[in-house]
């Protein structure tokens, strides 16, 4: 069944175009206590009136979709500071007695003929700066800019590194070829990065960020491609005859597993970047397809059709004790393996739509976490496993959305006026 799928897919692609202060996170009753934040206000001296509310707007969503935070309304707090001024400690403990954690202050003006963004991040309860930083830039680069600083509050209270700054690789046929292209995490400044005027497929990130592997249809084979973010080097990974698919970077960076079909049915091997080195996964008559690499570097999750419907396996990295973890409906694949390790997000079928579900790695607590109209495919994770990124014709075309891990704050990235498809987070 999975071979036949797969060949259906093909067919129809090729016919179609130091602190003040330290919080720590903790579960209460299974729910995520958040810090109480406010963002006082970024004081614009930057000769553009609109970039005050803009930079607000930027900011505060950002500390939203982190989910650390959960983000106060200044103007219900009443909370009056002079506005040229850093808010002075009256207003940072008053802040406090309404439960506020952080106070956020900014400000924006010109220097040397460049934009400086100055952000302050205080204690409420001490009124002791927690930290300050100073981003130089344009309006061109404004939006990283106030992504850098949103990242910065995060580490401040949390030691991880933040999301803001990230991107999302995707295929679009904005073009009416299906190339890639890549956005910001917000779904802001979408860039192409492909001309291959025809099929581009799963990319899929280096562990540093540094290089992008995608599939392509450019030389009439589907054939693995290696794309260095930084020059714009492109080289060919794989081009055996047959399927060379779905790519999945080893924790390390050293190794792609991928899916082969140069002895026949689909199988996954393992490789370096430039395609040497291959061994063999996995032996079988149904396709085995998909790999996803577990966090620790040890284990790999896969789709097969052994079992005669596609269904989620796992395997050690070295393709011995192959184990089943998928049980409930008849269609479950494109495993993608959680940064924290604890959680195999897929795609499940659900009365004849394919909606995004969840596993624990064991096989345990299986749990459909997207509804609604239209199928949901290609679920990718944050890289701090707390959001996933997903196709979906929930709206008609394809699209890409932001949710929590738990399915929860659906967020519509890209502007329906094409098909988006294939995200892939970057690190």
């Amino acid at each position: 069944m999975l071979k036949r799928l797969i060949a259906v897919i093909t067919i129809c692609l090729l016919a179609a175009e130091p602190c003040a202060a330290q919080y720590y996170l903790g579960v209460i009753r299974g729910e995520t206590r958040k810090i109480p934040i406010v963002v006082i206000d970024i004081v614009n001296d930057s000769g553009s009136p609109k970039l005050r509310t803009l930079a607000i707007d930027i900011l505060q969503a950002d500390l939203r979709r982190s989910q650390i935070f959960e983000v106060m309304d200044p103007e219900k707090l009443d909370l009056p500071h002079p506005a040229q001024a850093e808010p002075p400690e009256a207003v940072l403990k008053r802040a406090a007695t309404f439960g506020v954690a952080g106070v956020v202050w900014a400000s924006l003006r010109k220097k040397s003929g460049e934009l400086l963004l100055s952000g302050r991040l205080y204690d409420a309860a001490s009124a002791l700066k927690m930290t300050g930083k100073d981003y130089f830039g344009n309006e061109e680069t404004f939006r990283r800019m106030i992504h850098s600083f949103a990242d910065e509050i995060v580490t401040r209270y949390t030691g991880e590194k933040g999301i803001a700054k990230t991107r999302i690789a995707y295929v679009s046929d904005k073009t009416r070829n299906k190339e890639l292209f890549v956005m910001d995490y917000d779904g802001q400044n979408p860039m192409k990065l492909t001309a291959d005027h025809s099929i581009c497929l799963s990319p899929a990130w280096s562990p540093d960020g540094e290089v992008l592997a995608y599939v392509s249809y450019r030389d009439r084979n589907p054939d693995l491609f290696g794309l260095d973010m930084e020059t714009g080097r492109r080289w060919k990974i794989s081009g055996n005859e047959g399927l060379n698919i779905s790519p999945a970077w080893s924790p390390n960076g050293k190794r792609l597993a991928v899916a082969l079909s140069k002895d026949g049915s689909a199988e996954i091997y393992t490789m370096d970047r430039y395609g040497d080195d291959l061994e063999r996964m996995t032996y079988g008559a149904y396709d085995n397809v998909s790999p996803a690499w577990a966090p620790n570097g040890r284990e790999i999750a896969f789709t097969s059709g052994r079992a005669g419907t596609p269904q989620v396996y796992v395997m050690n990295s070295d393709g011995t004790d192959v184990r089943r973890i998928t049980f409930e409906g008849q269609y479950n694949a494109s495993p993608n393996w959680s940064p924290r390790g604890d959680r195999i997000v897929f795609v499940s079928q659900v009365r004849g739509l394919f909606k995004i579900a969840t596993v624990n790695p064991d096989g345990s607590d299986f749990r459909i976490i997207t509804q609604g109209p239209g199928n949901d495919e290609n679920p990718s994770w944050s890289p701090t496993g707390r959001k996933i990124v997903f196709s979906s014709s929930r709206e008609g075309r394809f699209n890409i959305y932001l949710m929590n891990a738990d399915g929860s704050e659906l967020e519509r990235l890209t502007p329906n006026d094409a098909n988006y498809t294939s995200p892939a987070w970057s690190p």
